[in-house]
C-alpha cells in the first residue's frame, strides 16, 4: 500500500516544486526590470578585446624607431648641427650623433617624405635588442640646385634597446634591399658553417677572381645575370641601381667534402648618396665542369 500512495505524491510534488520556481522566477524579473535588484555593471572590454602589453610595447618600438628614421634621413650640408642636435636623444651615450654619415663628401641633401615600419624582432643574443626595419621614401635635392630632385625609398634596420619610458638607438642603422615578394620555394638549408682545411694558393686565386666576378653582376647585372652564377640557376634580385661594388678583402676561403666556404668584407657605395658601406659575407661555393657556383650567400657580422 505503501508504494503506490508514494507514486501518486512524486507528481503532486514535482507540480507544487515547478509553480514556486516560476514564481520566484517571475519576481526577480519584475525586480529587476523595476529597479529593486541592482545588478553588476558589464565590463564591455574583454580580455581579449583589451590591449595586451605585448601590443602596446610593440608599437611604442615601431614609433620610436620611425621617428629616429624621418631625422636620420633628414640632412642639409652646412646645417650639421642641428641634426647632431636632433639625432642626439636617440642615441645611446658616447656613440657619434651624427650616425657615422660624413657630409665632407655628400652631394645631395635629403628628406624623408613618409616612413613605415616593416617588421621587428628580437636579437637571439640575449642582449635585449630589437631590430625594426623601416621603409623610408626619401627626397634628395642636389647641394648646388636645390631644383634638382630625386626620389628613393630605402629600407633600414634599426636596432634599439628599452631604456625606461622610452627606448635607446643601440648601434647604426644598416641599409638592406627591399623585401621581394615570391612564391613558396623549397626550405633553405639551415646554415652549417663547414669545417675544413685552408685551399691552396691556386684554388684561392680562382676564388677572389670568381668572387669579384660575382660581385661586380651582383650590382650591376639583371636577374637573369646573376642566375648564372647560381648553383640553382634561380633569378634573383641584387643591388643593381642601389650600390655598386668597390672592393673585397679579408677573403678566406676552407674546402670540406667538396663544398668551399669563402668568407669576405665587401665594400660597397651607395649610389643615391655616395656614403661607402662595408659589410661581411658568407658564401658556399661549389665547382662543376671546371666553372664555380654560388651555393648559398649570406650575411654576417664584420
Amino acid at each position: 500500500m505503501e508504494r503506490p500512495i508514494v507514486r501518486r505524491k512524486i507528481p503532486r510534488i514535482l507540480f507544487w516544486l515547478l509553480i514556486i520556481y516560476t514564481a520566484l522566477s517571475t519576481t526577480a524579473v519584475l525586480a529587476i526590470q523595476f529597479g529593486l535588484i541592482q545588478m553588476p555593471s558589464r565590463n564591455l572590454e574583454t580580455a581579449e578585446q583589451a590591449p595586451r602589453e605585448s601590443d602596446r610595447v610593440m608599437i611604442s618600438e615601431l614609433a620610436f624607431a620611425e621617428q629616429f628614421v624621418r631625422e636620420y634621413l633628414f640632412w642639409t650640408q652646412g646645417n650639421e648641427d642641428s641634426r647632431a642636435a636632433r639625432l642626439k636623444p636617440f642615441w645611446k651615450p658616447n656613440m657619434d650623433v651624427q650616425g657615422g654619415l660624413d657630409f665632407k663628401q655628400v652631394e645631395w641633401n635629403s628628406y624623408a617624405r613618409n616612413v613605415d615600419a616593416w617588421s621587428v624582432k628580437e636579437r637571439e643574443d640575449q642582449s635585449g635588442v630589437i631590430e625594426v626595419t623601416v621603409y623610408a621614401e626619401t627626397i634628395l635635392s642636389h647641394v648646388k640646385n636645390s631644383n634638382e630632385q630625386k626620389r628613393v625609398d630605402r629600407y633600414l634596420v634599426v636596432p634599439i634597446k628599452k631604456a625606461g619610458d622610452s627606448y635607446l638607438v643601440a648601434g647604426f642603422p644598416r641599409f638592406i634591399a627591399p623585401p621581394v615578394a615570391k612564391m613558396p620555394a623549397e626550405q633553405e638549408e639551415d646554415r652549417k658553417d663547414v669545417q675544413g682545411e685552408a685551399v691552396d694558393s691556386q684554388t684561392r686565386l680562382e676564388v677572389e677572381q670568381f668572387m669579384k666576378s660575382f660581385w661586380k653582376v651582383y650590382t650591376t647585372g639583371a636577374p637573369e645575370e646573376i642566375a648564372y652564377f647560381k648553383k640553382n640557376s634561380k633569378s634573383v634580385s641584387g643591388l643593381t641601381g642601389m650600390m655598386s661594388f668597390l672592393e673585397m678583402d679579408q677573403l678566406n676561403v676552407r674546402q670540406n667534402q667538396g663544398v668551399y666556404v669563402a668568407e669576405c668584407n665587401v665594400l660597397l657605395e651607395d649610389l643615391a648618396s655616395g656614403a661607402k658601406f662595408t659589410n661581411h659575407y658568407l658564401f658556399k661555393l661549389v665547382k662543376e665542369g671546371g666553372r664555380w657556383y654560388v651555393s648559398s650567400m649570406e650575411q654576417g657580422e664584420i
